[in-house]
C-alpha cells in the first residue's frame, strides 16, 4: 500500500508535469499498463500508447489545458479530487470542473483513473473522449 505522502507526491507530479507541458515527466508518472476511464462512459483507454494518445489529443493545435486540484481526499491507495480544468478548444476558452479518482501503486505510479465530467454547454468532445452510447 502506498503511503499518503507517496500519493500526494504522485499527484503533485501529475498536475505539475501536465501544466508545464512536460510530456515525458507526465508519462513517467504512470504505469505502462494503466487504465483510463476519461471520462467514465467514454472509451476505456489502456496502456502506454493510450496515455501518449491522451496527451497528443489534449494538446493538439488549438487546444491547451491547465488543471488545478481544488480538493483532494485520500483513502487507501486512492485519491478522489475535485479538479478545475481551464483551457482552449479550437482557440476558444473553456472551463469545466471534474471529479477524478486515481489509484496509485506501491511504487508511486498511477495505474488507474476514472474522471467524471461533461463538456461545457454547446461543446463536443474529441471522439477519443466521447461517451459511448448504446442503442436507445
Amino acid at each position: 500500500m502506498p503511503s499518503r505522502k507517496q500519493i500526494e507526491d504522485t499527484l503533485r507530479t501529475h498536475f505539475e508535469a501536465w501544466n508545464a507541458g512536460d510530456r515525458e515527466r507526465w508519462l513517467a508518472n504512470w504505469r505502462d499498463d494503466a487504465v483510463m476511464a476519461d471520462p467514465v462512459g467514454g472509451p476505456v483507454k489502456q496502456g502506454r500508447a493510450a496515455l501518449e494518445h491522451t496527451w497528443e489529443r489534449s494538446f493538439q493545435p488549438g487546444h491547451h489545458w491547465r488543471i488545478e486540484p481544488v480538493f483532494m481526499q485520500i483513502c487507501e491507495d486512492q485519491a478522489a479530487l475535485h479538479v478545475r480544468n481551464r483551457g482552449t478548444i479550437d482557440g476558444a476558452p473553456v472551463e469545466l470542473d471534474s471529479i477524478e479518482i486515481y489509484w496509485v501503486d506501491d511504487a508511486g505510479k498511477i495505474f488507474r483513473v476514472q474522471t467524471y465530467f461533461a463538456p461545457p454547454e454547446g461543446r463536443t468532445l474529441d471522439p477519443f473522449f466521447m461517451p459511448v452510447r448504446g442503442p436507445a
